[in-house]
């Protein structure tokens, strides 16, 4: 049956972090103590206050169609949210309400991409996206960062007559990188200079440490905020993953584009669920403070321990490690996904190879666990590599 299969759909490699997280399902059904260090995904419940505002717009019937481009009350809400948190001025019709900021990436490409448009994506990647390049028609093209951070003479050599756009991630996954204002200017100033359109993913912006602030390009001048799609996520920094609530922010055109695209792909995303969402939005911003702390006191814990492994830049945001893992590949390992699956049959922690993020030489650590289990997994892995 595999002759029905549509050629698009064999080009595209499925999520193999998704694939691990199964795996590591089955080993715990089976009675083994796994500690998952690889979920992208934070260990705290849902705010109250928002499970609250979701059952209430649920027991209020808000189980009805509703507008493609998502509810008025909730796209008020992130024009606010994103005004006092992104410095972002942005309009009504300048926002789109995905299913998680997965569709939301679907959707751009499927929009702004003909076939044989180049897209420049930095190496490592979060996994998603050349897939999503790839099922548009679109051209992965890769690059290498520099100690995590963009290689912009590099980037800008990499530009070609077929280049459409650029994407960018800060906080990074699965670096944890932060990019620099004057890091973003720049890039801002390539985009313009050769007509692009540049995608800045910032699922993780609300989580970053020692006092850095992320930077929204298109907060930067009107000129840019029409060249940027900013995508970004109601999952990390609220708890909210399953809620599957993402929001693109960009030019009308752009938006007008995509809500025609979605219209057929989906209607409307859940309208309780955006009622739990907004309310997300407008609760007190010390309850997002309090989780980067929590946060940042795993990292400080989770890099300790690593280092006395591997060596490993301190990552500035999101909740992952990524160490160099170099020393330790050779005859015994050849690819960090060797050293992956050694790990997690001999130490029981689970972690994923920079293998899935277009990279060599790494493993992502996710510190999206307790502070006991990080420092355990740490002493596994130290023992059974010493």
């Amino acid at each position: 049956m595999k002759r029905f299969v549509a050629d698009r759909i064999n080009i595209v490699e499925g999520s193999k972090s998704v694939g691990l997280a199964s795996i590591v399902s089955n080993l715990r059904a089976q009675g083994e103590k796994i500690i998952s260090m690889s979920i992208g995904e934070p260990d705290f419940d849902t705010d109250l206050d928002i499970i609250e505002a979701t059952a209430k717009a649920l027991y209020a019937q808000k189980t009805k169609y509703s507008l493609v481009e998502g509810e008025k009350s909730f796209r008020e809400a992130i024009m606010a949210k994103v005004k006092r948190d992104n410095d972002i001025d942005c309009k009504l019709d300048e926002i789109l309400v995905s299913n998680g900021s997965k569709q939301t990436l679907y959707n751009i490409f499927q929009t702004v991409i003909n076939p044989g448009d180049e897209v420049i994506i930095p190496v490592p990647y979060w996994v998603s996206f050349p897939e999503s390049v790839k099922l548009a028609g679109g051209v992965p093209l890769f690059i290498k960062t520099n100690n995590h951070q963009l290689d912009l003479e590099l980037l800008e050599k990499s530009i070609t007559k077929k280049t459409k756009a650029i994407i960018i991630n800060s906080p990074n996954n699965p670096t944890g990188a932060v990019y620099s204002k004057k890091s973003l200017e720049a890039l801002g100033e390539i985009v313009l200079k050769h007509n692009l359109l540049l995608i800045s993913d910032e699922a993780y912006e609300g989580i970053v440490f020692d006092g850095q602030k992320n930077y929204s390009p298109a907060s930067f001048s009107k000129e840019l905020f029409d060249h940027t799609l900013t995508v970004q996520s109601m999952s990390k920094t609220y708890c909210m993953t399953g809620f599957r609530v993402g929001y693109l922010i960009a030019n009308r055109d752009i938006i007008c584009a995509m809500n025609k695209l979605q219209s057929h792909l989906n209607g409307n995303v859940t309208p309780f669920v955006q009622h739990g969402a907004e309310a997300a939005l407008r609760c007190v911003p010390p309850k997002q403070i309090a989780l980067t702390e929590i946060f940042q006191k795993r990292r400080d814990i989770a890099l300790k321990k690593c280092l006395e492994i591997f060596p490993c830049v301190a990552p500035g945001g999101a909740f992952y490690l990524y160490p160099n893992v170099k020393k330790h590949l050779g005859s015994r390992f050849k690819t960090s996904e060797d050293l992956a699956k050694f790990i997690l049959q001999e130490a029981k922690v689970a972690i994923l190879p920079s293998e899935y993020f277009g990279d060599t030489d790494h493993l992502r650590f996710s510190f999206a666990a307790s502070e006991s289990d990080i420092i355990e997994a740490f002493s596994r892995i130290g023992k059974i590599l010493a």
